[in-house]
């Protein structure tokens, strides 16, 4: 009879557990929740007509955001956080030269790219200079990763 009852809680239990991921999926949307659907650029957007052009601001408008933080002026960074984000979007649809090999790997490292662009972005939003100290450090150890995965000279 002990068997029974747990073999008939192990199949109950199974049925709820299988049932609950569904219903967690069904209509919910984390990101309307939080307002991130609603948020808008704060300053203009800038474009790129190509992946050389895109680059070449990143690695200026980096350097800058290096030397703003450095000396504690946090407010531009802000702009230069949203900026980037529309840099790494040129470089995610503009990138056709890289191999088929490292497109699988470049996807990846820009992922990781525009979180950290979107992490200094707020961090720089939030007046939080440790923050956006972080953020920067983190996208210029990023940016080696992505230079490499580009055919020799493309980005220069």
């Amino acid at each position: 009879m002990t068997f029974q009852r747990i073999l008939i809680a192990a199949i109950s239990a199974c049925a709820i557990a299988g049932a609950l991921p569904a219903s967690a999926e069904d209509k919910h949307d984390h990101g309307a929740e939080h307002g991130h659907k609603e948020e808008k650029a704060h300053f203009e957007k800038v474009s790129f007509g190509s992946v050389k052009e895109a680059w070449a601001f990143m690695k200026a408008k980096v350097g800058e955001a290096e030397t703003l933080v450095s000396e504690n002026k946090i407010e531009p960074v802000h702009e230069i956080g949203e900026q980037l984000e529309g840099a790494i979007h040129t470089l995610e649809e503009k990138s056709d030269m890289v191999t088929e090999a490292n497109k699988p790997k470049l996807a990846s490292v820009l992922k990781q790219l525009d979180k950290s662009a979107d992490e200094l972005h707020h961090a720089a939003e939030g007046k939080d200079a440790d923050a956006a100290a972080l953020g920067v450090k983190k996208i210029k150890g990023l940016l080696p990763l992505v230079e490499g995965l580009y055919p020799a000279g493309t980005l220069q």
